[in-house]
Protein backbone atom coordinates (compact mmCIF):
# COMPACT_ATOMS: atom_id res chain seq x y z
CA UNK A 1 0.00 0.00 0.00
CA UNK A 2 3.23 2.13 0.97
CA UNK A 3 4.19 1.69 -2.84
CA UNK A 4 0.33 2.60 -4.55
CA UNK A 5 0.38 6.36 -2.06
CA UNK A 6 4.21 6.85 -2.78
CA UNK A 7 3.57 6.25 -6.88
CA UNK A 8 0.42 8.37 -6.28
CA UNK A 9 2.26 11.09 -5.52
CA UNK A 10 5.09 10.92 -8.23
CA UNK A 11 1.79 10.79 -10.67
CA UNK A 12 0.48 14.33 -8.98
CA UNK A 13 3.87 15.55 -10.00
CA UNK A 14 4.32 14.16 -13.24
CA UNK A 15 0.76 15.31 -14.33
CA UNK A 16 1.53 18.80 -13.13
CA UNK A 17 4.96 19.33 -15.11
CA UNK A 18 3.04 17.81 -18.46
CA UNK A 19 2.37 19.96 -21.04
CA UNK A 20 1.12 17.86 -23.63
CA UNK A 21 -2.74 16.43 -23.08
CA UNK A 22 -1.73 13.41 -23.72
CA UNK A 23 0.61 12.26 -21.74
CA UNK A 24 -1.73 13.14 -18.80
CA UNK A 25 -3.74 10.19 -19.59
CA UNK A 26 -1.00 8.49 -20.30
CA UNK A 27 0.53 8.71 -17.01
CA UNK A 28 -2.91 8.46 -15.52
CA UNK A 29 -4.01 4.65 -17.12
CA UNK A 30 -0.10 3.41 -16.48
CA UNK A 31 -0.42 3.95 -12.77
CA UNK A 32 -4.38 2.50 -12.76
CA UNK A 33 -2.71 -0.71 -14.96
CA UNK A 34 0.02 -1.29 -12.51
CA UNK A 35 -1.72 -0.55 -9.16
CA UNK A 36 -4.78 -2.29 -10.35
CA UNK A 37 -3.37 -5.55 -12.20
CA UNK A 38 -5.38 -4.55 -14.74
CA UNK A 39 -5.28 -5.16 -18.12
CA UNK A 40 -7.22 -2.66 -20.07
CA UNK A 41 -8.67 0.96 -19.24
CA UNK A 42 -11.06 2.40 -20.92
CA UNK A 43 -11.48 6.17 -20.28
CA UNK A 44 -15.04 8.01 -20.63
CA UNK A 45 -13.91 11.70 -20.83
CA UNK A 46 -17.15 13.18 -22.68
CA UNK A 47 -20.82 12.03 -22.20
CA UNK A 48 -21.61 8.81 -23.96
CA UNK A 49 -24.89 7.81 -26.08
CA UNK A 50 -25.30 4.24 -27.81
CA UNK A 51 -24.33 5.72 -31.05
CA UNK A 52 -21.49 8.44 -30.72
CA UNK A 53 -18.36 9.80 -28.33
CA UNK A 54 -14.99 8.87 -28.11
CA UNK A 55 -14.03 5.97 -26.14
CA UNK A 56 -10.29 5.71 -25.36
CA UNK A 57 -8.89 2.11 -24.56
CA UNK A 58 -5.62 1.77 -22.70
CA UNK A 59 -3.20 -1.47 -22.56
CA UNK A 60 0.31 -2.75 -22.04
CA UNK A 61 1.78 -2.17 -25.09
CA UNK A 62 -0.67 0.05 -27.11
CA UNK A 63 -0.27 3.52 -27.96
CA UNK A 64 -0.43 5.52 -25.36
CA UNK A 65 -4.12 6.82 -26.83
CA UNK A 66 -5.46 3.22 -28.17
CA UNK A 67 -8.44 2.39 -30.15
CA UNK A 68 -11.61 4.26 -30.03
CA UNK A 69 -15.11 1.99 -29.78
CA UNK A 70 -16.38 2.99 -33.25
CA UNK A 71 -12.84 1.27 -34.28
CA UNK A 72 -14.22 -1.81 -33.12
CA UNK A 73 -15.12 -4.31 -35.30
CA UNK A 74 -17.52 -6.04 -32.92
CA UNK A 75 -20.55 -4.71 -33.17
CA UNK A 76 -21.81 -5.92 -29.66
CA UNK A 77 -18.63 -5.19 -28.06
CA UNK A 78 -18.99 -1.39 -29.21
CA UNK A 79 -22.71 -1.80 -27.58
CA UNK A 80 -21.99 -2.82 -24.78
CA UNK A 81 -19.12 -0.32 -23.89
CA UNK A 82 -21.32 2.32 -24.54
CA UNK A 83 -24.36 1.06 -22.65
CA UNK A 84 -22.22 1.32 -19.65
CA UNK A 85 -23.93 -1.74 -17.74
CA UNK A 86 -23.61 -1.86 -14.29
CA UNK A 87 -22.13 1.34 -13.76
CA UNK A 88 -24.33 3.88 -16.20
CA UNK A 89 -26.90 3.22 -13.82
CA UNK A 90 -25.66 2.70 -10.79
CA UNK A 91 -23.68 6.36 -11.32
CA UNK A 92 -26.21 8.30 -13.13
CA UNK A 93 -29.32 7.45 -10.98
CA UNK A 94 -27.82 8.95 -7.96
CA UNK A 95 -25.12 11.21 -6.22
CA UNK A 96 -23.31 7.91 -5.36
CA UNK A 97 -19.79 8.09 -6.85
CA UNK A 98 -17.68 5.83 -4.74
CA UNK A 99 -15.52 4.09 -6.90
CA UNK A 100 -16.94 -0.30 -6.97
CA UNK A 101 -16.83 -3.50 -9.11
CA UNK A 102 -19.30 -4.17 -11.68
CA UNK A 103 -19.83 -7.53 -9.67
CA UNK A 104 -20.24 -6.03 -6.35
CA UNK A 105 -22.89 -3.74 -8.32
CA UNK A 106 -24.62 -6.06 -10.18
CA UNK A 107 -24.25 -9.38 -7.89
CA UNK A 108 -21.72 -12.18 -8.44
CA UNK A 109 -23.90 -14.86 -10.17
CA UNK A 110 -25.72 -11.82 -12.40
CA UNK A 111 -22.42 -10.21 -13.53
CA UNK A 112 -20.84 -13.44 -14.68
CA UNK A 113 -23.71 -14.55 -16.50
CA UNK A 114 -24.50 -10.98 -18.29
CA UNK A 115 -24.24 -10.40 -21.90
CA UNK A 116 -22.04 -7.48 -20.93
CA UNK A 117 -19.32 -9.43 -19.20
CA UNK A 118 -19.76 -12.02 -21.84
CA UNK A 119 -19.06 -9.63 -24.96
CA UNK A 120 -15.81 -7.97 -23.12
CA UNK A 121 -14.22 -11.18 -22.05
CA UNK A 122 -14.10 -12.49 -25.69
CA UNK A 123 -13.11 -9.28 -27.05
CA UNK A 124 -10.08 -8.76 -24.27
CA UNK A 125 -9.93 -11.65 -22.33
CA UNK A 126 -10.93 -9.76 -18.85
CA UNK A 127 -13.82 -10.90 -16.91
CA UNK A 128 -14.31 -8.07 -13.98
CA UNK A 129 -14.45 -4.25 -14.13
CA UNK A 130 -13.92 -1.48 -11.41
CA UNK A 131 -15.60 1.88 -12.31
CA UNK A 132 -13.79 5.29 -11.26
CA UNK A 133 -16.13 7.99 -11.89
CA UNK A 134 -15.27 11.15 -11.66
CA UNK A 135 -16.76 13.16 -8.06
CA UNK A 136 -19.55 15.38 -8.92
CA UNK A 137 -23.29 14.83 -9.54
CA UNK A 138 -25.82 14.33 -12.80
CA UNK A 139 -26.83 12.23 -15.11
CA UNK A 140 -23.79 12.12 -17.45
CA UNK A 141 -20.66 10.45 -15.47
CA UNK A 142 -16.90 10.32 -16.85
CA UNK A 143 -13.77 8.83 -15.39
CA UNK A 144 -12.30 5.29 -16.22
CA UNK A 145 -13.72 1.56 -16.27
CA UNK A 146 -10.28 -0.18 -15.57
CA UNK A 147 -10.65 -4.27 -16.36
CA UNK A 148 -8.85 -7.46 -15.60
CA UNK A 149 -8.76 -10.84 -16.30
CA UNK A 150 -8.74 -13.80 -13.02
CA UNK A 151 -10.26 -12.29 -9.90
CA UNK A 152 -12.75 -9.71 -8.44
CA UNK A 153 -11.07 -6.31 -7.13
CA UNK A 154 -10.94 -6.36 -3.99
CA UNK A 155 -11.56 -4.43 -0.81
CA UNK A 156 -7.73 -3.00 -0.92
CA UNK A 157 -8.38 -2.49 -4.83
CA UNK A 158 -11.56 -0.47 -3.90
CA UNK A 159 -9.23 1.84 -1.25
CA UNK A 160 -7.08 2.75 -3.40
CA UNK A 161 -9.16 3.53 -6.39
CA UNK A 162 -11.31 5.76 -3.75
CA UNK A 163 -7.68 7.52 -2.82
CA UNK A 164 -6.79 8.01 -5.83
CA UNK A 165 -10.35 9.80 -7.37
CA UNK A 166 -9.65 13.44 -6.59
CA UNK A 167 -6.29 12.77 -8.35
CA UNK A 168 -7.63 11.46 -11.46
CA UNK A 169 -10.33 14.15 -11.48
CA UNK A 170 -7.62 17.37 -10.88
CA UNK A 171 -5.45 15.40 -13.40
CA UNK A 172 -8.32 15.26 -15.75
CA UNK A 173 -9.15 19.17 -15.45
CA UNK A 174 -5.45 19.62 -15.86
CA UNK A 175 -5.72 17.69 -19.30
CA UNK A 176 -8.48 20.41 -20.42
CA UNK A 177 -6.85 23.26 -19.42
CA UNK A 178 -3.84 22.23 -21.95
CA UNK A 179 -6.06 21.23 -24.30
CA UNK A 180 -7.61 24.76 -24.01
CA UNK A 181 -4.04 26.55 -24.18
CA UNK A 182 -3.30 24.85 -27.47
CA UNK A 183 -6.27 26.07 -28.92
CA UNK A 184 -5.46 29.20 -28.53
CA UNK A 185 -4.49 31.21 -31.83
CA UNK A 186 -0.85 31.33 -30.97
CA UNK A 187 0.07 28.98 -28.59
CA UNK A 188 3.07 27.21 -30.29
CA UNK A 189 4.57 30.99 -29.86
CA UNK A 190 3.49 31.18 -26.24
CA UNK A 191 5.04 28.13 -25.10
CA UNK A 192 8.28 28.97 -26.80
CA UNK A 193 8.24 32.43 -24.90
CA UNK A 194 6.88 30.76 -21.61
CA UNK A 195 9.88 28.81 -21.89
CA UNK A 196 12.35 31.65 -22.21
CA UNK A 197 11.56 32.77 -19.13
CA UNK A 198 13.76 32.99 -15.95
CA UNK A 199 10.83 30.82 -14.44
CA UNK A 200 8.61 29.62 -16.60
CA UNK A 201 4.50 29.92 -15.98
CA UNK A 202 2.66 26.91 -15.07
CA UNK A 203 -0.05 25.74 -17.67
CA UNK A 204 -2.69 26.99 -14.47
CA UNK A 205 -0.74 30.52 -14.43
CA UNK A 206 -1.25 30.49 -18.10
CA UNK A 207 -4.60 30.42 -17.95
CA UNK A 208 -5.06 32.26 -15.53
CA UNK A 209 -3.39 35.12 -17.41
CA UNK A 210 -5.58 35.10 -20.72
CA UNK A 211 -8.62 35.62 -18.36
CA UNK A 212 -7.14 37.91 -16.50
CA UNK A 213 -6.28 39.95 -20.03
CA UNK A 214 -9.92 39.46 -20.60
CA UNK A 215 -10.89 41.97 -17.93
CA UNK A 216 -12.56 38.93 -15.77
CA UNK A 217 -12.55 39.77 -12.54
CA UNK A 218 -11.61 36.75 -9.63
CA UNK A 219 -14.67 35.67 -9.01
CA UNK A 220 -15.53 35.03 -12.79
CA UNK A 221 -12.41 33.67 -13.30
CA UNK A 222 -12.63 30.63 -10.42
CA UNK A 223 -16.33 29.47 -12.00
CA UNK A 224 -14.61 29.23 -15.28
CA UNK A 225 -11.70 27.60 -13.87
CA UNK A 226 -13.37 25.61 -11.95
CA UNK A 227 -11.40 26.29 -8.28
CA UNK A 228 -11.89 29.30 -5.83
CA UNK A 229 -10.98 33.14 -5.37
CA UNK A 230 -8.36 32.07 -3.38
CA UNK A 231 -6.50 29.84 -5.44
CA UNK A 232 -6.91 32.47 -8.30
CA UNK A 233 -5.34 34.97 -6.09
CA UNK A 234 -2.72 33.09 -5.25
CA UNK A 235 -2.04 32.25 -9.09
CA UNK A 236 -2.31 35.90 -9.32
CA UNK A 237 0.38 36.59 -7.10
CA UNK A 238 2.76 33.98 -8.46
CA UNK A 239 2.05 35.91 -11.94
CA UNK A 240 3.03 38.67 -10.75
CA UNK A 241 6.23 37.81 -8.99
CA UNK A 242 7.45 36.03 -12.11
CA UNK A 243 6.64 38.68 -14.35
CA UNK A 244 7.92 41.20 -12.03
CA UNK A 245 4.64 43.35 -11.58
CA UNK A 246 3.33 45.73 -9.69
CA UNK A 247 -0.36 44.79 -10.96
CA UNK A 248 -2.87 43.17 -13.17
CA UNK A 249 -2.47 45.61 -15.41
CA UNK A 250 1.11 45.47 -15.72
CA UNK A 251 1.13 41.66 -15.35
CA UNK A 252 -0.76 42.14 -18.85
CA UNK A 253 1.14 44.92 -20.27
CA UNK A 254 4.60 42.83 -19.54
CA UNK A 255 2.75 39.57 -20.57
CA UNK A 256 2.35 41.19 -24.14
CA UNK A 257 6.02 42.40 -24.29
CA UNK A 258 7.21 38.89 -23.35
CA UNK A 259 5.00 37.71 -26.10
CA UNK A 260 2.93 35.77 -23.92
CA UNK A 261 -0.54 36.78 -24.84
CA UNK A 262 0.11 36.42 -28.67
CA UNK A 263 -3.33 34.56 -29.13
CA UNK A 264 -5.23 37.31 -26.57
CA UNK A 265 -4.98 40.00 -29.66
CA UNK A 266 -0.87 40.00 -30.73
CA UNK A 267 1.88 41.79 -29.90
CA UNK A 268 0.51 45.25 -28.24
CA UNK A 269 0.84 48.56 -30.60
CA UNK A 270 2.20 51.31 -29.69
CA UNK A 271 0.30 53.33 -26.06
CA UNK A 272 -2.46 50.68 -26.52
CA UNK A 273 -2.90 49.80 -22.85
CA UNK A 274 -5.10 46.57 -22.01
CA UNK A 275 -8.00 47.37 -19.35
CA UNK A 276 -8.26 43.52 -16.76
CA UNK A 277 -10.79 44.14 -14.57
CA UNK A 278 -10.06 44.52 -10.56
Amino acid sequence: MRDRHARMLDLAVGVMDAEDPEHVWSLLTEELLTALDATLVVVKEEPWTRERGRVALRSYGTEPYGTGAEDLHDESVRRRIREGYPFAGHYGGGGDRAPQSAARIAGGRVWRHSATADALHRAFGTRHMLGIPFPGTGPHVSGFVVHRPGGDFTVHDVRYATRAQPLLKAAARHRSLLNGLRAVPGGDRTRRANRSLAAPLTPRELNVLHLLATGLPADSMARRLGISPRTVHKHLHALYRKLGAADRLDAVLRAQDAGLLAGAGGPREPGARPSPGR
